[in-house]
């Protein structure tokens, strides 16, 4: 029997891992929709709680405000992300006299006596393959974009209706208080985990746009905004916040001090950031296992991309709380768990 058990959860795996990457294109504007949609009902639930004596902001208007911020702040994102990428553009010709220094250092530490030229290496890349690949690319971010917010909007259409048809399908009373419960915890642990997120990632952002602009880095606002979106990819993101703006120091600068204080210093705060003040504040309540973080991050950005990248974490905490419910699933999550603690299920919790 444990040999059948152990089968069928291999067959349930290996199908569950071919649908995740053969229905990307299905999934993950859903998944997004799903983020967005809840990201929306957080902020509005933000913007409703404060209250001026018994007077509070109705809900309506706090979902328009939400959405309107929501907007306001991909509208920042995209005009910040064009503008610098119009700025690169024109800085490209004072920057490529030192990078060609930059390759010629490294040509001579491999043993390379002539290095290629820029002018040689942009030669050898197909302009027309180029521009293709960019224009399918644009394509498919717009064609998911709009799927993304077709899927929100539909999914607040259908939350009017969600409670009654769950009411429906759980006709026993303690069924319903058990998934309330599981869906009330998996609230509570994202709402922990983007609050405490979105908190750092703003001051480490904050913090690297005054390094950065302090040895004159160009484009410090751009990077600091990319510091941000960064910070919410476990460990790697944290590399990437680091490295990409130290090495344009070497492009922008003759002299090392920039590209070492900027290493160092904005190093040193995203590090303690990420790996001493995070985890002391978050404490247990994700409890999920820093091994099982970084393969969930390979597993869902090899499926995903960098989408998967940023809701590997979401993920798995939705995952753990889930397969804590059942008892054939509980050693799962213990697996997945950092200490083995999981939450008790709700059913063995009314026994």
């Amino acid at each position: 029997m444990n040999l059948q058990r152990a089968a069928l959860w291999a067959i349930v795996i290996a199908a569950s891992i071919y649908l995740i990457v053969a229905g990307r294109g299905l999934l993950l504007p859903f998944v997004l929709g799903v983020v967005l949609w809840y990201m929306i009902h957080a902020l509005a639930d933000a913007f409703e709680t404060p209250r001026v004596a018994a007077w509070h902001l109705p809900r309506p208007l706090a979902l328009a405000a939400a959405v309107c911020v929501m907007a306001g702040l991909v509208w920042v994102l995209g005009r910040t992300i064009g503008l610098n990428l119009s700025a690169v553009v024109d800085a490209a010709p004072n920057y490529e006299h030192r990078l060609q220094a930059l390759i010629d250092q490294g040509a001579r530490l491999v043993g390379i006596d002539r290095a290629p030229t820029i002018t040689e290496l942009f030669n050898r890349i197909s302009l027309a393959d180029s521009l293709g690949r960019l224009a399918t690319a644009t394509a498919s971010i717009v064609s998911v974009a709009g799927l993304v917010l077709i899927y929100a909007g539909f999914l607040f259409v259908e939350q009017v209706r969600f409670p009654h048809k769950l009411a429906i399908i759980l006709a026993e009373r303690h069924q319903q208080v058990r998934v309330l419960a599981v869906l009330e915890r998996i609230d509570r642990d994202i709402r922990t985990y983007i609050r405490i997120k979105t908190m750092l990632a703003t001051a480490t952002s904050g913090l690297a746009y005054a390094v950065m602009s302090s040895v004159g880095l160009d484009f410090a606002g751009f990077w600091a905004v990319m510091v941000f979106f960064f910070y919410y990819i476990p460990t790697i993101g944290s590399f990437l916040a680091i490295v990409a703006p130290s090495l344009l120091t070497l492009v922008q600068f003759d002299d090392l001090t920039p590209f070492l204080i900027v290493l160092l210093v904005f190093g040193t705060i995203q590090v303690v950031t990420a790996n001493v003040i995070e985890p002391a504040i978050l404490g247990r309540s994700l409890n999920l296992s820093p091994l099982v973080v970084i393969v969930s991050l390979v597993v869902w950005g090899t499926a995903w991309g960098v989408a998967g990248m940023f809701l590997c974490v979401p993920i798995m905490v939705v995952g753990l709380i889930v397969l804590a419910q059942f008892e054939a699933t509980r050693p799962l999550a213990v697996l997945l768990s950092a200490d083995g603690n999981i939450p008790k299920s709700e059913t063995a919790g009314q026994r």
